[in-house]
């Protein structure tokens, strides 16, 4: 037990500390999560477009993200964009590589998940902040697509399946 842990353990049972004040992870405003999410979603999809010639037009012009730009930006409608939020490590967990160690600060990364109707993808930004893993799908307000995916992979994360971005469907 570390020395804060102590002293607050102590401070607790000699009754010099009459309230505790816990921090509950899950109190986050799901609306202003979801649409800090929208955001980041379009700049993990510029950031990986960026070296496919049109990405500007193409991102800028494509319709189908118009309803996930809104929201980002007004957050008016949809009334609620769901997002997926799971912890797949400690935040305060060490990476070792060879004798150098170091922490994951934050990874993204794009998924994209065919759909039944042809020619047809969601598209999802994966992000995870210190072990925090996030998923928004940029089509459309729904995460079941998502939930599907992970329990076909047996909720191994996107971030550790492929970091291969299919663009042709993307532009098709």
């Amino acid at each position: 037990m570390n020395e804060r842990k102590k002293a607050l353990t102590s401070a607790i049972l000699s009754g010099h500390a009459n309230t505790v004040y816990i921090p509950v992870v899950e109190a986050i405003d799901a609306r202003l999560m979801s649409r800090f999410l929208a955001k980041v979603a379009l700049e993990v999809l510029t950031h990986r477009l960026l070296t496919v010639e049109g990405w500007n037009e193409e991102i800028v012009d494509k319709a189908g993200l118009d309803q996930l730009r809104h929201f980002a930006r007004i957050g008016d409608l949809p009334e609620k964009w769901p997002f997926s939020r799971r912890r797949i490590y400690g935040e305060e967990d060490v990476q070792r590589e060879g004798d150098n160690g170091y922490q994951v600060l934050h990874e993204f990364t794009i998924l994209c998940e065919p759909l039944p109707e042809p020619g047809h993808l969601d598209l999802y930004a994966i992000v995870c902040i210190f072990g925090e893993e996030f998923a928004i799908n940029m089509g459309e307000p729904e995460i079941a697509s998502y939930e599907r995916w992970l329990k076909a992979h047996h909720g191994k994360s996107p971030l550790y399946t492929s970091d291969t971005l299919p663009a042709p469907p993307i532009f098709g």
